[in-house]
């Protein structure tokens, strides 16, 4: 039974900040180190100086961590933060563009009672690695502060919890700032101790699911359990979040394609005929594989190269049963398992433990096509999204989706609020 509560914000001074863009950032492991000198170019405040930059080789962490520590330190002593001297919750939105469709993202920061991840009533929906989690411990160790939310579904069909915080909520936000992708987000704060319990007496019926930021759970969970003489409402032992409703009709995701490299041996026409085995396929144009691809919902892939393009589509799911007997029904029904069950290690004979050595990761139609066209790639597997509802139905069977089967999309932005955890 998941367990919520508001907790006191630290944020950024508008008496200080006066222009939100010029330190908010993306989360941490989206920020290459070109993104770093971009943000610390548009303020000594750039919320980068604390979350720092996905972890990659060539980086003096520990001193980053201390420059961290004593940015956060200093910035709290000089009042460019701010701490709530009540806790609260912080509604939030996200107002973007896909393909020319406008979507708005409501939800709410929080705070969660931390627990194993699947043996309660929070569970993950992907695999994890070991060298973001010990960065990210470290950062904590140092900082003793939350810096970014984890971004968790929760369940709530007639949508109370959102409709009870849009009543709640003041008029104006406290922040209303477009990020560099064009995002546009706001912030306010709810302090008011009934409407809190309520919210979190509603949430106790629901379900989570992690969609963004496993690594940051984890990390923060690993943390709590490090103060083992803490009591249980010690703050570390919660983590911040954001609470987005499974069926917020802004809740996007995107499909990630693959892309396909290192098989000297294996022409795409080699490829169609060896899937023909498995798949139905037909030829379409190049201009309009997306648009063909969308019309098949399902079980169904793009496939380009040089020579063609072609949409295929699964004859029969019993191909998965024969291939997975161990997995769920839900887990074989996925597009990501399909793909990768059927067609990279069956019709190409990637093995598992070769993945990285043949398969790249590309968001959007044209961009896969084109690294195709420039030749770095042999062909390129095209995908449909997956749908919020599968990521919380595999996710109850305490299973978790092949690597990149979601990309929420936009990203929660870093720098509207954090949590201190000392």
């Amino acid at each position: 039974m998941p367990e919520i509560k508001g907790f006191k914000g630290i944020r950024y001074n508008p008496k200080k900040i006066k222009k939100f863009d010029q330190v908010i950032t993306q989360p941490y492991d989206q920020i290459t180190d070109d993104m770093e000198k971009d943000y610390k170019q548009r303020s000594p405040y750039n919320f980068v100086n604390l979350v720092l930059t996905k972890y990659a080789e060539g980086h003096d962490r520990p001193r980053e961590y201390d420059n961290a520590n004593q940015c956060v330190t200093e910035w709290l002593k000089d009042n460019v933060f701010v701490q709530d001297e009540a806790a609260a919750v912080y509604p939030y939105t996200q107002e973007f563009a896909v393909d020319g469709k406008r979507y708005v993202r409501k939800g709410f920061f929080t705070a969660v009672r931390l627990e194993e991840l699947g043996k309660g009533g929070i569970l993950p929906h992907e695999k994890t690695l070991s060298k973001p989690k010990e960065d990210r411990l470290n950062l904590t160790r140092k900082t003793k502060k939350d810096f970014e939310p984890v971004f968790l579904l929760y369940t709530d069909p007639k949508n109370v919890v959102i409709d009870r915080i849009g009543l709640s909520a003041p008029k104006e936000p406290l922040i209303d700032v477009t990020d560099e992708a064009g995002v546009n987000h706001k912030l306010w704060r709810i302090a008011d101790p009934i409407v809190i319990g309520k919210i979190a007496e509603e949430l106790k019926k629901s379900t989570f699911v992690v969609a963004d930021g496993h690594h940051r759970y984890e990390t923060f969970y690993s943390y709590g359990r490090e103060l083992a003489d803490a009591g249980p409402d010690h703050p570390a032992k919660f983590k911040m979040v954001v609470l987005v409703n499974i069926q917020d009709p802004g809740l996007v995701i995107l499909p990630t394609h693959r892309l396909i490299k290192g098989l000297p041996k294996v022409s795409l026409e080699c490829l169609i005929d060896e899937s023909r085995k498995y798949f139905s396929t037909r030829q379409v144009g190049k201009g309009n594989i997306g648009t063909e691809l969308a019309k098949e919902k399902s079980h169904a892939f793009g496939v380009y190269g040089p020579g063609g393009s072609y949409i295929l589509k699964l004859k029969s799911l019993k191909i998965m049963e024969q291939l997975l007997p161990e997995r769920s029904a839900v887990y074989r029904r996925l597009d990501t398992a399909i793909l990768q069950a059927v067609l990279i290690e069956k019709v190409l004979g990637i093995r598992p433990e070769k993945i990285e050595d043949h398969v790249r990761y590309e968001r959007g139609i044209e961009p896969t096509i084109r690294k195709v066209d420039g030749g770095e790639f042999q062909f390129a597997f095209l995908l449909n999204p997956t749908r919020p509802d599968q990521v919380r139905d595999v996710a109850v069977q305490h299973e978790r989706m092949p690597q990149k089967s979601t990309d929420f999309f936009p990203k929660l932005i870093s720098g509207l609020v954090f949590y201190d955890i000392g």
